[in-house]
């Protein structure tokens, strides 16, 4: 690879690495709103997809706690995909590159999910959800295996 091309790499991946930390920002900062800001956003979610989620025969109130969970799970699947795209691959430890990324880009989601779910305990009306870190788990490795994916098909075409 050569030298300027490292630099265009470099310089992409100090772009990733901003976008991840603007969104871990954008969740926390979803965190701090108060149960009621929170709720009425959720609702304004539910309006819109009322016709989808009516096709699933659920309960109202199901419906209701489906969309905020999906809504942590696709938070944190752009976060590992941000992620992803902001790390270099590395092969230390014998690891394969895609190995050795997860390795790094999970934990960091997990952490990050730990303190979104930490900073709740602090706000009224809010509360701390352990099911929540798991599913930002979830959210975070799917997001992560669409990057992966993603890239090792760009880098076939690029062939």
């Amino acid at each position: 690879m050569s030298g300027a091309h490292r630099g265009t790499d470099a310089g992409k991946r100090r772009l990733w690495t901003l976008a991840a930390g603007v969104w871990t920002l954008v969740i926390w900062g979803h965190s701090l709103l108060p149960a009621a800001q929170s709720s009425a956003e959720s609702s304004l979610v539910m309006e819109i997809m009322t016709p989808l989620l009516a096709l699933t025969g659920l309960a109202p109130d199901l419906r209701h706690t489906l969309v905020r969970k999906l809504a942590h799970m696709a938070e944190f699947a752009l976060l590992g995909a941000l992620w992803t795209a902001a790390l270099p691959p590395g092969g230390a430890g014998g690891c394969s590159p895609e190995h050795s990324r997860a390795w790094r880009v999970l934990p960091a989601c997990v952490l990050t999910a730990l303190a979104d779910e930490t900073i709740q305990l602090f706000v009224p009306g809010r509360s701390s959800q352990v099911t929540d870190v798991w599913i930002d788990a979830l959210g975070a490795a799917i997001g992560l295996g669409a990057a992966l994916l993603f890239g090792r098909k760009k880098r076939r075409m690029g062939r």
